[in-house]
């Protein structure tokens, strides 16, 4: 089977789980999901300490639910005496993010360099950092800075390093 093949094959199997996991859903539901991953370049694995990780090159998809990152490369991190995932890195140029942010359809987007996602150990939220030419967009506001770390189960920008600009909207109607 041909590289192009193999990608085309990688691509319809996650269509295929993400249309069997249902498709609409909200950010709560998002965090039950798996993380999923693909890739048209190659893969590393190696073990650091208690650290098993994954890197990957090359147009590379992360998805959990609705939530999507695309960029050039990632690292996943695992726990290597649990298997679990503890962190993604994904950097590119830019890295791209979008999630449903509720039933009714509103998306939230955003662009940076560099993307950290994963579980906040204290409040079990799942967290977004956005480094490097961060910009996110919701229904109601948008927000430029140079880092944005970003709660996705709450539509909060928890915290902006400048310098920074944006919009903020009135109440919808």
């Amino acid at each position: 089977m041909s590289r192009c093949q193999t990608s085309y094959m990688r691509h319809l199997l996650l269509v295929c789980i993400s249309l069997s996991t249902g498709f609409v859903m909200s950010l709560e539901s998002d965090k039950n999901q798996r993380v999923l991953w693909s890739s048209d370049g190659d893969s590393t694995m190696s073990v650091e300490g208690n650290t098993r990780i994954l890197g990957m090159t090359e147009n590379v998809k992360v998805t959990q639910g609705t939530l999507e990152i695309l960029g050039n490369e990632a690292i996943f991190e695992y726990s290597a005496s649990t298997n679990e995932l503890t962190r993604v890195t994904v950097r590119g140029t830019p890295v791209h993010y979008q999630q449903q942010l509720d039933e009714d359809g509103s998306i939230v987007v955003g662009t940076s360099n560099t993307l950290l996602f994963y579980t906040d150990e204290t409040t079990n939220e799942t967290i977004l950092e956005l480094i490097g030419n961060a910009d996110i967009q919701s229904p109601d506001s948008t927000m430029s800075c140079e880092a944005i770390i970003y709660i996705a189960n709450r539509d909060l920008i928890r915290e902006a390093t400048g310098p920074c600009e944006g919009t903020l909207s009135t109440a919808r109607d």
